[in-house]
């Protein structure tokens, strides 16, 4: 399946509906860096964020995006640094075959956060 043009784009309405405003989206074949500002940061890096960024990706694997590294920088609405956070392609892939559950998954996603 071939990922639609307008992907990115409509990554970030999606994003914008839970209050979290990309302002950078570099895509390439292996990875994707995801810049954004959340109404939700006041201090460090909201988890809940982080899982809401992730399943709206994973949503999207039905129509086209396949799973890559995703990198998160997050900032606060003032454009403030709060952390960044990672997510492997392999870890979607074990998540999607069910060789590791949703706990497991969002574990090693939130041992990647970095405070700002």
């Amino acid at each position: 399946m071939s990922v639609p043009d307008d992907i990115d784009e409509r990554i970030e309405n999606r994003l914008m509906s839970h209050g979290i405003y990309v302002t950078d989206f570099a895509r390439d074949a292996d990875a994707v860096e995801i810049t954004y500002e959340t109404v939700h940061g006041t201090e460090g890096v909201p988890h809940r964020d982080i899982g809401r960024v992730v399943n709206v990706l994973r949503e999207f694997r039905e129509e086209g995006w396949e799973a890559v590294d995703v990198h998160g920088i997050v900032k606060n609405l003032d454009g403030e640094p709060l952390g960044s956070w990672d997510a492997d392609a392999a870890w979607f892939r074990d998540l999607a075959a069910d060789d590791i559950t949703e706990t497991e998954f969002s574990q090693r996603v939130l041992d990647t956060i970095e405070e700002a």
